[in-house]
């Protein structure tokens, strides 16, 4: 599980994207994430989908800003529902957890 420093602005990254039937990394997807809290709901702080920019040069990588004015509370497990669109088309859907903690260093 992933922790989500509260006040502060959080990378939310996706790393080494593939098409899971040929294997090669996907660089030109549209990838999108929307933080939901237990409840189902839509995290209020940041407008929602977020889309993930690719990073140059990289194998699949991508990454977007989760940004301090977030409303999240200490010790509460968001899920960051993400999904990745290539450009042939394929979709691919999953979530990722995030724990809100305060940054102590």
């Amino acid at each position: 599980m992933t922790e989500i420093y509260l006040n502060n602005d959080n990378l939310l990254s996706v790393a080494g994207l593939k098409n899971a039937s040929s294997g090669s990394f996907m660089n030109d997807a549209t990838v999108t994430a929307t933080l939901k809290d237990s409840a189902s709901a839509v995290v209020t702080g940041q407008t929602f989908p977020l889309t993930l920019a690719y990073m140059a040069g990289t194998d699949g990588n991508y990454q977007a800003t989760l940004q301090d004015t977030l409303n999240i509370t200490e010790s509460t497990i968001y899920t960051a529902e993400i999904t990745a669109t290539s450009s042939s088309g394929l979709v691919a859907k999953w979530n990722m957890e995030l724990t809100a903690t305060k940054r102590t260093a």
